[in-house]
């Protein structure tokens, strides 16, 4: 039996349970409307593990595609979207990289997994492919950690929590232990998931490096690439909450506009 979490895309669906993602998506199209993109026809999730957020779309009448290059992940998606027969469909390949079919309104990268893209090149590689993927004046629309939360100060979040549902009892360490390289920006930690159900206890871990990024470098890397520009900025999935300093500013939320 495999070890890793990342291969097991229920239990990595339940770790994440705790967030309302048709409150969230309402949040999305709200922030869309209020950059311009009045309605949103097509979209894609990049780094979408189980699709929680392109599987919303597209229940709602939305072509939404979702991009993983997890095996697993790709193939937990596209089950649910052939059983509930949903418009659109999962590519398992790179968020580098990747190519649709067919140019869409908006992109999303949620969940601070744009922190897993860990080197300049990367980044700068992965707005260009996100850019071609969408229509002229298409929105990108990505959550991050709050800056702070890169210098250790008053962190924003929580690395181990605890899920239950169903009798079960599912326990989060989301690299807890996870020491910083300040030469390479990133985090190297190990993501360990912990399942108790039906008197019996499993454990899965895996290694899990992630990009510590500050806004100013960030910025930088969106003006490098050419290829976007801000078009708002937020502190939660909430346009009633800005981008600031503030407590309940948890979040830093991009809304970035494709460039001519």
């Amino acid at each position: 039996m495999t070890k890793s979490p990342y291969e097991h895309s229920e239990l990595y669906e339940l770790a994440f349970s705790w967030r309302d993602y048709s409150k969230a998506v309402d949040f999305i199209s709200e922030a869309a409307a209020l950059a311009g993109l009045a309605e949103i026809t097509s979209m894609v999730e990049l780094g979408c593990g189980p699709g929680q957020y392109c599987r919303e779309f597209a229940r709602r009448g939305v072509t939404a595609y979702g991009v993983d290059s997890s095996p697993e992940m790709a193939l937990y998606a596209q089950r649910i979207y052939d059983d509930e027969k949903l418009p659109g469909h999962i590519l398992e390949t790179d968020m580098r990289s990747f190519r649709l079919e067919q140019k869409v309104d908006l992109a999303l990268c949620m969940m601070a997994t744009f922190s897993h893209l860990l080197t300049n090149r990367d980044i700068v590689d992965h707005f260009a492919a996100v850019a071609d993927s969408l229509k002229d004046d298409g929105l990108y629309l990505l959550e991050l950690p709050h800056p702070r939360d890169a210098f250790d100060t008053d962190k924003s979040t929580r690395d181990v929590w605890e899920i239950e549902k169903d009798g079960s009892k599912l326990s989060i360490d989301w690299c807890s232990d996870a020491t910083f390289d300040p030469i390479t920006e990133i985090d190297k930690g190990t993501v360990r998931f912990k399942l108790e159900k039906d008197g019996a206890v499993k454990s899965y871990e895996s290694p899990s490096d992630a990009r510590r990024m500050g806004f100013g470098n960030l910025r930088a890397l969106i003006d490098l690439s050419g290829r976007f520009h801000i078009a708002a900025m937020y502190g939660d999935l909430d346009v009633n909450i800005p981008f600031d300093n503030a407590k309940k500013a948890w979040r830093l939320v991009l809304v970035l506009r494709k460039s001519p």
